[in-house]
């Protein structure tokens, strides 16, 4: 008796026309990407009507969260790369059994995380010099995130392992209801409205762990029905030691570059935090539409990873390194145009959450250093999706821990406080961090280092 075989819902990404595959498969991941984003906007607008200490924790603590989730983030990483080679490959089981294998590893690795987050936090909090008040305020909120650690895994997991077969736009649904839901509850839980308790900055944590546990359990079960390009049965849970090492090796790399990065923005917020509540609110505002304005870069990284696992997986490496010149084309283009809005725009967007002159001062000089640095930043998400794609993610842990630790963070440290800046020497060292990576990423890319697969065998051939 012969076993369905199943395929992926959407259309090859080994043929035709690449600028087409791009933005076919960006498209969903940029919206997916905006509602995430979300997440912390919304959560900004409405926290921000609690105070300025409220906001700053906010801020203060996202850091911290993000470093957890990067943890998470990264191994996934693994998930998109061997989905995508092997689905390139035409070998659908071993991509069915490598999405089961992240999903089991990942569900131990939350719950450790969780724990270790739930001790670590006030430390940590204290060793960045927080005043008492944002330690409290920020305690409140990471309490309750930490506990849904494992649930908010669950969305980096179903959101790879979908990009790898290249579905974009089941994530993008599943996203969206996962929003519209934190939005919902939001101000219920903030403020008590209705029969619900009053929490404060707490409740924003408890709106946002519900509605991603709400988007992490329907799509884990979405994969177990065979009804998308990835159909999970039982058995591929059982773990497989060698692929478990295969998934540690790829995306321990990335979980390192991407955890790099998180500490290396809390100890920006630090640094922020010593300089003044003021400068760490404008930072937190202005983080919330620079993110918006990254989403294009980000999407167009991220399809450019699958159109690059793919590729390598049916040995078309010519076929990816064009995949990656067009990304870096769109991209740079995308966030140029964006980067003029930015800078006539910048003193409204910061007013329009917290119409404080000092806020939208030192806000609006932010913006004006950043926006120069977009195109920059565009760059480095394109190349960064590549080696992810091709699963060398030394080079993406690379280009993530030089851009912060060896260039920013010292940047940092001596214009912000050495030579005496402030906040202005925080904003220099953002534009020449970004400036100097895309550089050395466009370098280190042009070697072809990347091109070699990292699953083994020969691409199966394709039904006649």
């Amino acid at each position: 008796m012969l076993r369905r075989r199943t395929e992926p819902r959407s259309l090859p990404l080994t043929d035709g026309p690449i600028v087409q595959s791009l933005l076919r498969l960006a498209w969903p991941v940029m919206l997916s990407n905006l509602f995430q984003t979300l997440y912390n906007f919304v959560d900004r607008f409405w926290v921000a009507r609690l105070g300025s200490v409220e906001i700053a924790a906010l801020a203060l603590s996202w850091p911290l969260v993000f470093l957890v989730l990067s943890i998470g983030a990264g191994i996934t990483v693994a998930g998109t790369a061997l989905v995508a080679q092997y689905t390139g490959a035409r070998r659908p089981e071993e991509a069915n059994l490598a999405a089961g294998q992240v999903i089991a590893f990942t569900t131990v690795l939350a719950a450790v995380l969780a724990v270790i987050g739930l001790f670590a936090a006030r430390p940590i909090l204290t060793v960045m010099g927080a005043e008492s008040d944002l330690i409290a305020a920020a305690m409140s909120y990471l309490r309750i995130i930490y506990a849904g650690i494992p649930l908010m895994f669950g969305t980096f997991v179903v959101t790879a392992l979908l990009n790898g077969v290249g579905d974009t736009v089941t994530p993008m649904i599943l996203m969206a209801i996962s929003v519209g839901l934190n939005l919902l509850l939001d101000p219920f839980f903030i403020f008590g409205w209705g029969p619900f308790p009053e929490w404060g900055i707490a409740g924003a944590a408890v709106a946002t762990v519900l509605s991603r546990g709400l988007l992490a359990l329907g799509g884990i079960l979405w994969l177990f029905s065979g009804r998308l390009g990835i159909h999970l049965r039982p058995h591929h849970l059982k773990p497989r030691w060698g692929l478990i090492r295969r998934i540690v090796s790829i995306g321990g790399l990335a979980s390192i570059g991407q955890t790099g990065t998180a500490l290396g923005f809390s100890i920006m917020n630090g640094a922020l935090a010593r300089i003044g509540t003021v400068v760490l609110s404008a930072f937190a505002i202005g983080n919330a539409f620079i993110s918006i304005v990254l989403m294009p870069a980000m999407g167009i990284g991220q399809a450019t990873a699958t159109m690059v696992g793919q590729n390598l997986g049916a040995d078309r490496p010519d076929r990816a390194t064009r995949s990656v010149w067009a990304g870096i084309g769109i991209s740079s283009a995308i966030l140029f145009t964006a980067a003029v809005v930015v800078l006539f725009l910048r003193e409204h967007l910061i007013g329009f959450f917290l119409p404080d002159p000092e806020v939208i001062a030192v806000g609006s000089e932010m913006f004006f250093f950043v926006s120069l640095a977009f195109p920059f930043m565009g760059v480095i998400q394109v190349v960064m999706g590549a080696y992810q794609g091709a699963g060398h993610t030394f080079y993406s842990m690379f280009f993530g821990l030089f851009r912060l630790w060896a260039l920013r963070v010292p940047l940092v440290y001596v214009l912000g406080f050495v030579v005496g800046m402030g906040a202005s020497g925080v904003w220099w060292a953002m534009l020449g961090s970004n400036l100097a990576t895309a550089v050395v990423s466009i370098g280190v890319f042009l070697t072809g280092n990347w091109k070699r697969r990292v699953i083994k065998g020969a691409p199966e051939a394709a039904d006649a």
